[in-house]
């Protein structure tokens, strides 16, 4: 706890004026590894930061709420860093310009992944790679690096995540603020100078107004880079994660998505196919398109006319007679969940929330179509959650699925008064938190989809409440590239245990495997263009999804990379997840489509060198290995055919 004891871990300025210069009163309070600091000014600005210790993982935690407790104005408060601290790392030497580049085995790195951009390179950072003839994400001393979102959507542009690392020592840190963040990292000598914030504020307080700014996740490690990401997982997951928590689900869902515009009577038939066949999905989920009073049916997502209908959550009688109650019922007698998409933060012109109330949304200069319902304002946050309880109460919901295709900044900004630069967004997403919280503690068994045009909103907040089904819009279209999803599981599994994704229109072995991740959504149901081929395709869709039972258990364990993220065809691709309380595991491999090699040798993590262990082939067959070969000349696997996924059990026998 000395660290936060002897820490202010913030800064800011009062009216031009470094705060810690001001005079203030501090009190502070202690209760179990929580502890409280009150910092008092006397023009009646409190700034409370409550900070947390995470003993089992040595993590850190906190977060600032400011508040005016006077009947006037407070100063302005500007660059204000939620996050202000220096972080001890072993010393470096200042760079100077010479013949060879530092050693890559000893100098600073900061692995900073990309954000989500609808790519195959999402979440990914190439760590080592030269760029105008310097190591990108390589610190030198006295150097600072930069970082933001872009959009006001948090993991869009980069990501909210960061590995500080010198040799095998560093700190894993995540920033919790779902809007636009901002980040500088500072090598010095002998430590990092780590500054997080919301990237746009200068403001006043009003009388008797009280909020919540950003918040700051750091856990310090000593166990080299993959062992602490492990750390890491297993920190998301036992403490900020809902998977696995009282009265909810252990496990992402294993869904068939169907395309919200199809016709009742339609969804029906799809839903009774699972049914009748035992197929071993654990969800049904209805995406877009079944909303908006006058809204017709529509054959996908690339047609028709529900775009147009986002904000008015009537449901539409013309494509379902019944309002979805004959739906919700059908999935429930076949032994499913419910899985509903809402966007409700974008609001369409002309539709009826914006024509009844325009004073619930956040207008913005050059936006034609598109208006941002203002969370930050009470009355229409309490419609929306109305509205949400309704729908989640009548219909039976299990996993609210919300989605956010909007850019929001420039509607924060445009909304902001001149001496209120940064309120709008810091109520806007107070407001989401609220919602996301009440609605969680109100329907005790929902757990909420959080997808933003893929996974643009994902950042520690978001996770404590939520779980990124849908992590890539990149698997939008019906034969997206596969290794995608695979570049996807290497690059998302490092910074998140729980992550859902899909595998496309197809019942392509290697498009199967590719998908297996801690939850999938598979679209073979989706859409009139599959009113045939799914009834075709039952067998095949329960073979692979009682396999993927069997896998999933294992995808939020330890997580071992045993290749590099790369969009070349001409590799071979693998993954290791380790179960340690277990001594079991699962290997994915995929020998790509013009891979020339037909044997490939891993090393895998997690190996007890005085075990032997036995491999099982998904596709048949068993092999064992000691544990000592394991470790001195790792896994050699032989593939013979080209663009070949294949997936092996592995299980600890016992001590030899």
């Amino acid at each position: 706890m000395d660290f936060l004891k002897n820490n202010k871990r913030l800064s800011f300025k009062l009216d031009g004026q470094d705060a810690w210069d001001l005079d203030y009163e501090t009190e502070i309070t202690e209760d179990g590894n929580t502890i409280t600091t009150v910092y008092s000014f006397k023009d009646g600005l409190k700034v409370t930061n409550i900070a947390k210790k995470y003993d089992k993982f040595g993590a850190y935690e906190w977060v600032n709420y400011l508040e005016n407790t006077s009947d006037k104005c407070s100063g302005i408060i500007s660059e204000l860093w939620d996050c202000d601290c220096a972080l001890p790392l072993e010393h470096e030497e200042p760079w100077k310009r010479q013949t060879y580049h530092p050693d890559r085995n000893t100098v600073t790195k900061i692995y900073a992944p990309s954000g989500s951009d609808c790519s195959t390179m999402e979440f990914a950072c190439d760590v080592d790679c030269v760029k105008e003839d310097r190591c990108q994400y390589h610190l030198y001393v006295g150097e600072t690096k930069k970082y933001a979102c872009t959009g006001g959507r948090s993991s869009q542009g980069n990501a909210p995540f960061f590995n500080i690392n010198k040799k095998n020592c560093g700190y894993i840190i995540a920033i919790g603020w779902s809007g636009q963040w901002n980040a500088e990292i500072t090598r010095e000598i002998e430590s990092v100078t780590l500054r997080s914030k919301i990237e746009y504020t200068c403001f006043k307080i009003m009388p008797g107004e009280k909020f919540r700014t950003s918040s700051i996740v750091i856990m310090p490690y000593k166990n080299g880079v993959t062992q602490a990401h492990n750390e890491w997982r297993k920190l998301v997951k036992s403490e900020f994660s809902l998977l696995g928590k009282p009265g909810r689900p252990e496990y992402a869902p294993f869904s068939y998505m169907i395309w919200g515009g199809l016709k009742s009577e339609e969804v029906l038939k799809r839903i009774n196919c699972m049914k009748n066949n035992s197929l071993p999905n654990e969800y049904v989920w209805m995406d877009a398109g079944w909303y908006g009073k006058d809204t017709n049916p529509s054959p996908d997502e690339f047609e028709g006319d529900w775009p147009q209908h986002v904000g008015d959550w009537r449901i539409s009688r013309i494509i379902h007679p019944k309002a979805l109650r004959d739906v919700s019922e059908a999935i429930h007698k076949a032994g499913k969940k419910f899985v509903l998409w809402f966007e409700p933060e974008r609001v369409m012109k002309d539709t009826k929330i914006e024509l009844e109330h325009p004073e619930y949304v956040l207008y913005a200069p050059g936006a034609i179509y598109n208006n941002l319902l203002n969370l930050g304002n009470q009355d229409a946050w309490n419609y929306c959650f109305n509205m949400l309880s309704e729908y989640i109460s009548n219909l039976k919901i299990d996993c609210l699925r919300i989605d956010f295709n909007i850019n929001p900044l420039g509607y924060w900004w445009q909304n902001d008064d001149s001496d209120r630069s940064g309120i709008t967004e810091i109520k806007y997403i107070n407001g989401l938190y609220k919602l996301w919280d009440a609605l969680l503690e109100r329907f005790l068994n929902l757990i909420i989809d959080n997808c933003a045009s893929g996974g643009r909103r994902i950042d520690i907040e978001t996770l404590r409440r939520s779980v990124p089904l849908w992590r890539s819009d990149q698997e939008c279209w019906a034969n997206f590239d596969i290794e995608g999803v695979q570049n996807h599981s290497l690059s998302f599994s490092r910074w998140i245990p729980f992550s859902g994704t899909g595998g496309g229109r197809s019942t392509d072995e290697y498009r199967i495997r590719s998908s297996y991740a801690p939850g999938v959504g598979y679209t073979n149901f989706y859409s009139e263009k599959e009113t045939e081929s799914y009834k075709n395709d039952v067998e095949i869709l329960k073979k692979y999804g009682e396999e993927y039972l069997k896998v999933r258990p294992y995808l939020s364990e330890d997580f071992y990379p045993l290749t590099e993220v790369t969009t070349a065809l001409d590799v071979w691709c693998a993954m290791q997840y380790d179960r340690p309380s277990e001594q079991d595991g699962v290997i994915q491999v995929f020998r790509r489509e013009n891979s020339p090699y037909e044997t490939a040798t891993f090393m895998l993590g997690g190996i007890d060198a005085n075990a032997e262990y036995v491999f099982t082939d998904a596709d048949g067959g068993e092999f064992t290995i000691s544990g000592k070969e394991l470790k001195e000349s790792g896994l050699k696997l032989t593939v013979s055919e080209k663009r070949k996924a294949k997936v092996y059990f592995y299980k600890a026998l016992q001590s030899l």
